[in-house]
């Protein structure tokens, strides 16, 4: 069949809008990662069983690595535990007592636990938002029953300095996490083998402060402050569907999520994280 000029230029063109969003998302994906962090298909230790342990301070906070948790839960024999010092429940949602908003809060975090497909789900009753006034040593007490019950060789948690964008609460997990890990480790039979914090590259930094309005009131000016440089990373595109339908799980937070993590709503799943393909983390030991 004989294609014509007129044709020919109509093809073209339409072989232009096909290759312009692929080449658009590659270049945002070059433009917010950092290819220089080593990736990884597993955080967890050779010759060790695979059980990882996140601890968290609210409902939602899993959302930072929630594609890493995806993948990982995947691999044979795994098995995922996530632990949430609070229920959230001083979060603003308009016209919720404290007691409703921790009820509906604890209901979506078991949801995104199943989309994740974590095996175990453990909420505790801090104090929502008051973490740096909390009793330490009873939380640290329930960090290493933690341990001690689901013996992980794998823990992810929060850096012990920002609290990934800032938030006192997350950078009090961190703490705490840090210090029973690093005074235990070296006990006999202690079961944790690699500690990993959460974290972003200076790229996503700068990015997320320019479209989080969270990012910007609340992340550290001083870069001397900031997050740890991150030393490895994980893709998640290939759990893109399963990262959003986690956040989409916190239904009462939306308002949040959209603002630490704009426009997730607006784009598809397999574009919005074919961009932000990377979770990433510093390696404690």
């Amino acid at each position: 069949m004989r294609v014509t000029r007129r044709n020919k230029i109509l093809l073209s063109a339409l072989a232009c809008l096909l290759v312009l969003p692929v080449v658009t998302v590659f270049g945002l994906n070059r433009y917010v990662n950092d290819t220089s962090v080593p990736l990884t298909d597993s955080l967890f230790p050779e010759s060790a069983p695979k059980r990882l342990l996140a601890i968290f301070a609210h409902p939602d906070d899993e959302i930072t690595v929630a594609g890493s948790l995806r993948r990982m839960s995947e691999e044979a024999d795994a098995e995922i535990t996530i632990a949430y010092l609070t229920r959230g429940e001083a979060a603003n949602v308009p016209k919720a007592s404290l007691s409703d908003l921790a009820q509906r809060r604890t209901v979506e975090a078991d949801n995104a636990g199943k989309v994740l497909g974590a095996d175990n789900v453990e909420l505790f009753d801090f104090r929502d938002s008051g973490l740096p006034a909390a009793d330490g040593a009873k939380a640290q007490e329930t960090i290493l029953n933690l341990i001690d019950e689901y013996r992980p060789s794998v823990v992810i948690s929060f850096d012990d300095r920002v609290g990934f964008y800032g938030h006192p609460d997350h950078a009090q997990v961190g703490v705490w996490v840090k210090t029973v890990l690093n005074t235990r480790r070296h006990a006999p039979d202690f079961p944790v083998r690699h500690f990993y914090q959460a974290t972003l590259p200076e790229s996503m930094i700068s990015v997320a402060k320019d479209l989080s309005p969270t990012f910007r009131d609340m992340y550290p000016t001083d870069p001397a402050q900031g997050l740890p440089a991150p030393t490895v990373a994980m893709t998640i595109d290939s759990v893109a569907s399963e990262k959003r339908a986690a956040l989409d799980a916190h239904v009462s937070q939306v308002t949040v999520l959209q603002a630490v993590q704009p426009g997730y709503d607006k784009l598809p799943s397999w574009i919005y994280f074919r961009i932000l393909s990377r979770e990433y983390f510093t390696q404690v030991f």
